[in-house]
């Protein structure tokens, strides 16, 4: 028999959730245990595992799009069992058909959605190694085999500590480190979603990665390509030596010709948005629009306690406190958020990687770096929305700007717009991607 996959429940007030990629293609053979999807709710972004070993056929390659909790996803069958059809999501009801019919799998367009991951082709029934989502990025980043790692954690479940220790013994054995280049080299980064047009390039905050921009992302649903990349520091990026302003708006840049992209969308929120317009100033910049959320580079004043606190912290007690500072609805930011950040600093080198970018970035709390005179000369479409609630960077630093930048300013909302009003600041993006 056929095994279902449904799209669960994840927490107790979830009544839908989308799925935003697919780790696995239709036809490919997965094990029990193995993860081959991620949802993203209003609250996190996560995985979900393969209920059962076999083929899996029939996925709702739909990405993006609300799917109420229990619905049909795709089917996995057992080695050798003849593929059946199955209803379509769009037929699914309340009430589960007493017998489905099933369609012929088929592959959506050009892959749109579906990334493929390295464990695509695991032979159904094949132990697989159990490994939290950080674990695993962080062994594909340092090259290290996860079956080659004993984990630490529930059934022996890999956790990302697990990878650190393991990071330092596999180094020994390689002429070059797999995690991210060293200074000069190019970022982290993934393409976050298929499309067609001009790709829009995302970049997060300090003490941020790319995956801050997910819920967002499934906001906006853009048809062109996305990719985020990690800033120097930050995420899968490692922290290089004595790097300043300049040296992170450099390394986007090589990153950005890395992958080939002479025409792009920018968007970047606090740091990110400083980097975003600074790399827009350049001689010869791809950027065809700029996307500025709560941007950081537009005057001397900062949060510097803020700072201080969120380095310091070493426990979601100690930093759950200083995150509610980033929104003014202190529940917008839950507990997954905090545990996310705080992930990112398990490693003593992200840590101290911090420590140096914020001492040259935010020097005695102050913005050391200025943008604002760059925003004069830019002739590409400028949006900037801000906050008027926003506790770490003032929303006065959007007074004065000039006339050809559009300023967008909401009333009671904090440094998060992109969370907080999600859904008005995606249509922004939207109007800004189309008038370019």
């Amino acid at each position: 028999m056929p095994t279902e996959v449904i799209l669960p429940r994840v927490d107790m007030d979830m009544a839908e959730g989308r799925i935003s990629r697919w780790y696995v293609e239709n036809g490919a053979s997965v094990a029990k245990g193995q993860p081959i999807f991620e949802i993203e709710t209003d609250k996190a972004a996560m995985e979900v595992e393969a209920p059962a070993s076999g083929i899996i056929r029939d996925l709702a390659t739909t990405l993006d799009t609300p799917l109420p909790v229990g619905s049909t996803v795709a089917w996995i069958d057992a080695e050798g069992e003849a593929a059946r059809t199955a209803p379509s999501l769009d037929s699914q009801t309340a009430t589960k058909p007493a017998a489905p019919a099933r369609a012929p799998a088929t592959k959506p367009k050009d892959g749109a959605g579906i990334s493929h991951g390295p464990h695509a082709d695991t032979v159904a029934g094949e132990a697989w190694p159990r490994a939290t989502p950080m674990a695993r990025r962080l062994a594909r980043d340092n090259g290290i085999d996860l079956a080659s790692v004993a984990g630490s954690g529930p059934k022996g479940r890999v956790q990302a500590a697990d990878i650190t220790a393991a990071a330092p013994s596999r180094a020994e054995t390689k002429s070059t480190p797999a995690a991210a280049p060293a200074s000069g080299g190019e970022l982290h980064r993934q393409w976050l979603r298929q499309g067609e047009g001009t790709p829009l390039v995302l970049l997060h905050g300090f003490g941020g990665d790319l995956n801050a921009w997910r819920l967002f992302l499934a906001t906006v649903r853009p048809q062109c390509p996305v990719l985020g990349i990690d800033l120097p520091g930050h995420g899968g990026s490692a922290a290089r030596p004595m790097i300043g302003f300049d040296d992170t708006v450099s390394a986007v840049a090589e990153t950005l010709r890395a992958e080939k992209l002479d025409a792009v969308h920018l968007a970047g929120h606090s740091l990110g948005g400083a980097v975003a317009t600074a790399l827009a100033g350049r001689e010869g910049s791809a950027a065809r629009s700029l996307f500025l959320v709560a941007p950081a580079g537009l005057g001397p004043d900062i949060n510097g306690a803020f700072i201080s606190g969120f380095l310091r912290a070493r426990s979601a007690a100690s930093l759950a406190p200083w995150m509610r500072l980033l929104a003014s609805d202190p529940t917008a930011l839950g507990s997954a958020f905090v545990e996310a950040t705080l992930r990112q600093r398990q490693a003593e080198s992200a840590q101290e990687g911090l420590e140096q970018i914020s001492a040259r970035l935010f020097p005695d709390g102050t913005q050391a770096f200025d943008v604002r005179p760059i925003l004069e000369h830019l002739a590409i479409p400028v949006k900037l929305v801000f906050g008027s609630d926003d506790r770490i960077i003032p929303a006065r630093h959007s007074q004065g700007l000039p006339g050809q930048v559009a300023v967008h300013l909401f009333a009671g909302i904090g440094h998060m717009p992109h969370f907080e009003a999600r859904d008005q600041v995606a249509r922004l993006a939207r109007e800004l991607m189309r008038s370019a």
